[in-house]
Formats: structure tokens, sequence, C-alpha cells
């Protein structure tokens, strides 16, 4: 059995990395959960569609509703999480969505499935930012890159249940009962991290105080000044956002786009979307590490949007393919894309440790306005007025979707432009 704690160089005890991992990854259950929330509409679109009457422009805003809330909240998350327990945040933030969800399958109200989407929003403001901030003092900086990429990969699970699982329960209950299973799912999850997470390794509780003390005689217009101050913050967070766009698209477009231009079923669509998110799943850690073991930033994200233009162009151009093509580009996007999580130990290197959920969060609203993008692109569907509608459902044409998805290339092109005016950290902490 591993001792609980190791020796670090600097003559503390350190948590043993079980421990570490353990907290950690029970903490990103809830970014698991937010990411099934996020991407659901993949899943259950067409029933919505069909009950409500919806167009692309009102499924866009409606699926936009979540992104509202987390970019409006997620600046203060990041600093509340530096200021209280990390920990009740995380359990308050994931019962508050566990409600919202049992809430949105219920009502047949549209205000009010709107208001259940922003509330899961905010609450999805502390999905990954306590990863990071418990990340941050669990381990240490040389594993930063490696963690995330791993937390990340949690999120990708969640992305993964929301496709064909999903689909295939909402095909069998109705997107209704489906919703009901995932709310009690979340009641579960809660009780897993009241009981795994901590703050604080045993012994270094001190840290916490530390922080707070320094924080406070820091002040709190230093300390959120400090944070927009730093235009390391907002390159990664630009780049992090443009280079998840696809995700953002696909987990609420992909599978309308394969069904309606690459005419394939629904199970089928799902089936390829999923494997965006098995891309994701293998590409978070391993770029992550690479970026650890070549002790370098800026390369690998440069890499990493420059393939993810690539693919993109593959999906978009590519000629009618057999459904193992279509799995494989997916898959392909996926894997490269990956690169944009090692934006993330650039702001936690690029920032003091006492304000790393602030700096985070700052580069989190970033992130996740790219999802409000979202509601553009179904806005860019439609914006041809030629739409058809079979079976209350509506239809769109391949030029429909070659405009919408320019603005995806578009974005690329800027990340990789924030990419190149980067800081290279070199994966130590910038003085």
């Amino acid at each position: 059995m591993a001792e609980i704690c190791s020796v670090s160089s600097l003559g503390r005890k350190r948590p043993s990395m079980l421990r570490s991992w353990s907290v950690v990854l029970t903490a990103a259950l809830f970014f698991f959960y937010i990411f099934i929330q996020m991407h659901l509409f993949n899943a259950i679109s067409g029933e919505l569609m069909q009950e409500f009457h919806f167009d692309a422009a009102q499924l866009g805003y409606l699926a936009a509703f979540y992104f509202y809330g987390n970019v409006l909240f997620l600046f203060p998350a990041g600093m509340l999480l530096d200021r209280f327990s990390v920990r009740n945040l995380l359990l308050i933030a994931f019962v508050v969505t566990a409600i919202a969800s049992c809430v949105f399958s219920t009502t047949s109200t549209f205000w009010i499935i709107c208001t259940a989407r922003l509330a899961i929003g905010v609450a999805g403001a502390f999905a990954m930012l306590p990863a990071v901030k418990l990340a941050s003092r669990w381990f240490e900086p040389r594993h930063m890159a490696l963690v995330i990429g791993v937390v990340v990969t949690m999120a990708m699970l969640g992305g993964m249940i929301a496709q064909t699982p999903l689909a295939l329960l909402t095909q069998s209950l109705g997107w209704r009962q489906a919703m009901q299973i995932v709310s009690v799912f979340g009641v579960l999850l809660i009780v897993v991290q009241f009981i795994v997470v901590s703050d604080e390794p045993k012994g270094l509780e001190k840290t916490e105080v530390t922080e707070h003390i320094q924080l406070e005689h820091i002040g709190f217009w230093r300390s959120l000044g400090m944070a927009i101050a730093n235009t390391q913050n907002w390159l990664s967070g630009l780049y992090i956002s443009l280079v998840n766009l696809p995700l953002f698209v696909f987990g609420t477009w992909g599978t309308t786009y394969l069904t309606q231009i690459r005419h394939l079923t629904q199970v089928q669509a799902t089936n390829a979307t999923s494997m965006l998110f098995i891309g994701m799943v293998v590409g978070s850690p391993l770029a992550g590490m690479l970026s650890d073991k070549m002790g370098l930033r800026k390369l690998p994200m440069i890499v990493g949007v420059l393939l993810t233009l690539v693919a993109l162009l593959i999906i978009m151009f590519a000629p009618d393919v057999p459904l193992w093509a279509v799995i494989a580009q997916f898959f392909f996007i996926g894997l490269v894309m990956s690169a944009q999580v090692i934006g993330y130990p650039v702001i936690a290197e690029s920032n003091s440790h006492t304000i790393t959920a602030t700096a985070t969060g700052l580069g989190s609203v970033l992130i996740m306005a790219g999802g409000v993008l979202v509601q553009t692109y179904g806005w860019l569907l439609s914006l041809s007025g030629s739409v058809t509608a079979v079976d209350n459902v509506v239809t769109y044409s391949v030029a429909d979707f070659t405009r919408a998805n320019s603005m995806m290339l578009v974005g690329l092109i800027i990340a990789l432009i924030a990419t190149l005016l980067v800081k290279e950290t070199y994966c130590k902490q910038l003085k």
C-alpha cells in the first residue's frame, strides 16, 4: 500500500499520488456531469424540436442560455473559489444543477426551460475551476498539464455519454424520462463528492489560510486588476475558446448535420459525434504529457490549432464517404483540438498561486463565450430563409451548413494569431 505522504524537496509532507488523484478526479465529476448537460441537445434535439416546434435559431437560443449564465458567473466564481471553501462551493453548484435538470425535464413552459438552462449555466461556472484550484494545491507545478489534461478527459467522457447512450435512452423512454434519470445520476455523484473531496491535504491546511491572508493584503480590486492586466490570461482564454468551437458546435448540431447532409441515422450520427469526445479523451492527457515532457507550451498549441483547421476543412469539404470515414474524421478533430488543454497551465503559470482561480475564471469567461456562438451558428443556418420542414423538423441545405461552419474556420485563424502572441512559460511559474 502506498505511503500516505511523501516528502517534497521543500521538506513538507505531501499527500500520496493516489490521494491527490482521487480528490481532483472526484472534484472533476461535476465537470463530467456538466458536459452531459452541455451536450445533451445532440441526443434530444429532435424530440425537442418536434414537441415545441423549434427551428434552428430557436433551439440555438435555448442552448445558448447555458452559456449566458456560465459566462456571466465564471469570473465571480473564480474570485469566490480563491476566497472560500472549494469543496462547499462545488457541492452547492452540483445540487443546483441536479435540481435545475429535474425542472427542465418536467416543465412544458418555455421560459421555465430557459431559466433552468440558465441556472445550470451559472452552476456550471464551478465545473472546471474547482478542479484546477484543487490541482494547484494537491500537485506540484510540473504535473499540472497532465492533471488538467486528465480533468478535461473526464469532461469528454461526459460529452460521450450525452451522445449515443443518451440518444438510445431517449429513443427508449422519451426525452423527459431520460433527463430525469440524468438528474438522479447527478444526486449519486454529489454523494461521492461529499465523501471524497477535501480542500487541502492533511498537514498543509495552513496553505489555504495563507492564501486568504495574502488576498486580504492584496485587496479585492488589486487582485482583480492583476488578473485583468495580464495579457496571457486573455490570449490563452481566447485560444482555448476558439479551438473549442468545433466541440460546442458539433456537440449541439453534429447529429443534425450528419443526418441531414451525410444521411446517417440518429444512432449512427451520435456514434460519429461521440468519436469527437473519444478523440479528446485520448488527446487531452496526451497533449498535456507531451507539453510537460517537452518543457514547452507554445509550440504544441500552434501545432494543435493548425491540425484542427485541417481536420475541420476535411469534415466540411470531403466528398460523401462511408460511415467509418466519418467516424475517423470526428475522432481526428477531437484528437488534435485537445491541444487546447495546454492553455490552462499557461494561465496558471502566468499568475500568482493566490489568484489562480480568479485568473482562470477570467480566461474561462472567454472560453465559454465561444459557446454563445452556438446561437450565432443557428442564426447562420437559418439565414438563407430556404429551409424546409419535414415531420415538424426543419431541414437545411449543404450551403446552409457551409455558411455556418465558416464561422469555425474564422475562429481557428484568430486562435492561431492569439497563440503566436502568447509568451512561452517553459512549464515554469513566470516571475
